[in-house]
């Protein structure tokens, strides 16, 4: 089993796939934003503990520069700790050593091709739709009054991309 993540400090996104790639479990962790790193941690692997016979682990990588206003120092000083708890912590529970992944990479492998210069929609939003394509049975969740996808949506979606690269990259590997 492959186990794949996409990790912030409010939600963490994640995906198991099967030895033949096909995609298990999709899900999230919505983090109450009152509770410290550690009692998030803890909600995450308590979500996390019926997964066994995990073989892999892939994690997308945290941010490495500033984008935006999403982005100064702190945030990614933040996100790095975080990155680094749940790493260690999936590597105590399955003894399997994370792979870590950049974002770019993820999307140009996991779907090469999506994202292009100039694009009007998000890469957020293409990954979306086209593990929405790909994964035409997963009921995604809307706000209550909104009618918008939640940003919970995104997070999942991210993390089966982090699987679909690592499913490929096993199989490139393979030969």
């Amino acid at each position: 089993m492959l186990l794949a993540l996409d990790i912030s400090t409010t939600c963490i996104g994640y995906s198991t796939f099967d030895s033949e790639g096909t995609m298990m479990e999709m899900s999230y962790v919505k983090f109450n934003t009152k509770k410290n790193y550690w009692e998030r941690l803890d909600a995450f692997m308590k979500a996390i503990s019926h997964l066994e016979g995990v073989e892999h682990i892939a994690i997308e990588e945290p941010l490495q520069k500033f984008e935006g206003r999403k982005s100064n120092p702190q945030t990614i000083a933040k996100l790095n700790f975080f990155n680094g708890m749940i790493s260690s912590a999936v590597y105590s529970k399955f003894r399997i050593e994370p792979v870590h992944l950049n974002v770019l990479t993820i999307r140009a492998t996991a779907f090469p091709g999506l994202i292009k210069r100039g694009q009007d929609k998000s890469g957020k939003m293409l990954v979306w739709e086209r593990v929405s394509q790909l994964e035409p049975h997963i009921n995604w969740k809307y706000g209550p009054r909104s009618r918008k996808l939640v940003d919970e949506n995104f997070d999942m979606a991210d993390s089966y991309a982090v699987g679909l690269c690592m499913i490929v990259l096993l199989e490139q590997q393979m030969g």
